[in-house]
Order: structure tokens, then sequence, then C-alpha cells
């Protein structure tokens, strides 16, 4: 069975893999550091989030996330972007991040294997509001892949606007999802991977070999990313360049950066690579690849007084809907982030701006409201 597109609505239950571990008895012994900080993992975890226990391991800090979605969504390699495709949805920790950009992006794809931690994701942006600004995809994100740049190679051409592929690719029978990928276009789109780093063992590494990261290597990421060679030979001169999308990949700290220098075709634009630390210490790092498909300036000029418009009536929207006074949240989990935010703050300088410290109490009333209910 191929990977499916999930219709607008339809959402896995949660199942016996999915917990919301309220006591330190019921955790178990080899995620209890994880359990302690749940409230740095997820500031709302107090309202019913649930996690499988591996996805323990991997769900970015929701103020690290938090931070890596603004600087994308302003970054170099965004510009002109407004399709996300997250290739490893999660339990959802960056992909929630993503959708409460303020309307940054037009469409933001999850792509989750696990139906289980898909099932918590999906329960997790429910609790911050986001679950239908998601287009979620449940599979493997490099069978997704595959078939996205069927749509877009030589063979098949022209399936725009939501035409589908024919023949032998219809066979898992997901027309749907077929649909989708050609109707994205390559330069409005930018790819996002939080990759499992295959266990914890790359802590005792002073520089981590991302060749030998698995399941999946750094070298199998990018070329997820860039559009597959033609089978048939072409003459020099009627070569096309092949296609690369821009990619963020969220790394181990101590990454090789030679490795990931590697990628990138001679000629092209700096890498930029930052470090996100959590308390003093870093804990990953995000490589911002640049890709090589530009959208025309025209038309992002016009994307941009659009996407200015539709944040300014969201925004007015959302002052309507809030209501004047809601219950207080735990006192353990306001205590836990409010030590978490500053010491973040301090470590990679998040802009406190009255307006952030204000939306962000917005979106704070609203979930006590909703648990409440």
């Amino acid at each position: 069975m191929g990977p499916k597109l999930l219709k607008k609505g339809e959402k896995f239950p949660l199942d016996e893999n999915c917990h919301h571990y309220t006591k330190l008895g019921e955790v178990p012994w080899d995620i209890q550091k994880y359990w302690h900080q749940r409230f740095s993992i997820f500031e709302f975890y107090a309202y019913d989030i649930h996690l499988t226990d591996s996805a323990w391991f991997g769900v970015t800090p929701e103020p690290v996330a938090t931070r890596i979605a603004r600087d994308l969504s302003t970054h170099p390699i965004a510009d002109g972007k407004r399709v996300l495709i997250d290739l490893f949805g999660g339990a959802g920790g960056n992909v929630i991040a993503f959708a409460l950009s303020s309307g940054r992006w037009d469409r933001i794809i999850a792509i989750e294997k696990d139906r289980s931690t898909l099932a918590c994701a999906q329960h997790n942006a429910e609790v911050y509001d986001v679950l239908d600004k998601i287009t979620w995809v449940h599979g493997d994100c490099f069978e997704v892949m595959k078939r996205f740049w069927k749509t877009k190679g030589t063979k098949g051409r022209g399936r725009e606007g939501g035409e589908v592929a024919t023949g032998q690719e219809q066979e898992d029978d997901n027309e749907e999802l077929d649909g989708l990928l050609a109707g994205l276009k390559l330069e409005e789109c930018l790819v996002f991977a939080s990759p499992p780093w295959g266990g914890v063992s790359y802590r005792d590494q002073e520089v981590f070999d991302l060749s030998k990261m698995e399941p999946y290597n750094l070298e199998q990421l990018y070329k997820a990313c860039t559009m597959p060679e033609e089978e048939k030979e072409e003459h020099p001169s009627t070569q096309k360049q092949k296609h690369i999308l821009p990619q963020a990949l969220f790394l181990p700290r101590q990454s090789d950066l030679n490795q990931i220098a590697a990628l990138v075709p001679e000629g092209a634009p700096k890498i930029d690579v930052i470090q996100y630390c959590q308390k003093g210490a870093s804990k990953a790092l995000v490589a911002y690849l640049p890709g090589n498909i530009d959208a025309d300036k025209e038309e992002k000029k016009q994307y941009e007084e659009n996407r200015g418009q539709k944040k300014r009536k969201q925004d007015d929207e959302q002052e309507q809907t809030i209501p004047e006074l809601l219950p207080e949240a735990p006192k353990e989990a306001l205590e836990a982030h409010d030590a978490y935010d500053t010491s973040y703050a301090q470590d990679i300088e998040i802009d406190t701006s009255k307006a952030d410290n204000a939306e962000k109490r917005k979106r704070k009333r609203r979930r006590r409201s909703s648990h409440n209910n």
C-alpha cells in the first residue's frame, strides 16, 4: 500500500501506543528524563498532549521549534516559497510551530510513516488549534518525494492544476495524493527534515559522521529533494539543469560540516548553519541549504502583498474571538515554561517584543478555554 493523503477533517484515532503520562510511575525508565522536561517540550502538555514512547526521543522542544519556524520564515532560502513540506512530521513538534507562523505558508504538508505517531501529531495539532492548517500524509516520505518528482519530470509533463498520473502510478488507488503533488509548483516548495538520528550514540562522538546516520543518511535526504536524472541520455546542449529544492535539515549539533558543505554545487550561495540552544547547551543545528528554483520577481511581489493582507485579516479575526476571562494554566506548567523561556532567550537572543508576547498570551488563553470546555 502506498502513501495516503488524509482528507480534510480525517483524523487517525489515538491507539494503545499513544500516551499522556501524568505520573512518574507510569513512565518507562528510558524516557523518564524527557518526561521531566515535558513542559519544555510542549508548553501545553497538561492539556492532553500525547506521544508514543519512541517520539519522546525525537520531538523538538517547543521554544526551539518556534525559533526555527521564525528563522525559516524569513530566511533567504524561503524567499518566494509558499509550500512547506515536513518530511518527518513525528509527533508534531516542528509542524505545529510552522502552522502557528501567522499565515506565512499557504500550505504545510506533514508526512509521517508511523500511524500511531501521526495520530499523536494530529491530536496535538488539535490542542494547538492548527489541525486544519496542516495537510497530513500517512506514508514513507521518500516514496512521497518520488511521486512528487514524477509529476515534475519529462514523463508526464504538463500534469498541472491537479491532474493525476496514469497507468501504473495509480495502482495504489491514491489519486488524491497525486493530484495534490501535481498541483504544487516547484518554485514555491521548500523542504524541512528532522530525521531520526539512529539513537543516542551520536552524543559520544566529537564529530558525527552523517553518512552513518540511521536509518537515513545525509546523502539520501539530499537526493530526495533533488530531481532524479532522466533515464535516457541527452545531448549536452539540450540537458536541463537538475532541480534542487531548498532544504532546512535538523541535524545533531556536532554534525560534520564538511559533509554538509560538500552537498551544495559549486557557485551556489553559502550555507547557513545555526546552532539552537536550550539552557546554555546546543541541542541541534539546522543547515539551511539553498535550492536552484526561483519564482518570478513580479509573482513574488504580488504574493507578499496578498500575504500581508491575509495576515492582517487573520489577526483581526483572532482578536475578535478571544474570550475576556479564562482560567489559569496549572502552576507547574507555568513555572516550568517561565524558567525555560528566560534561559532560552539568553542563549539565542529571542526577540521578546510586546507584539510577540501578546500573541503568545492569546494562544495560551485559547488553549485553556478549549481544555476546560
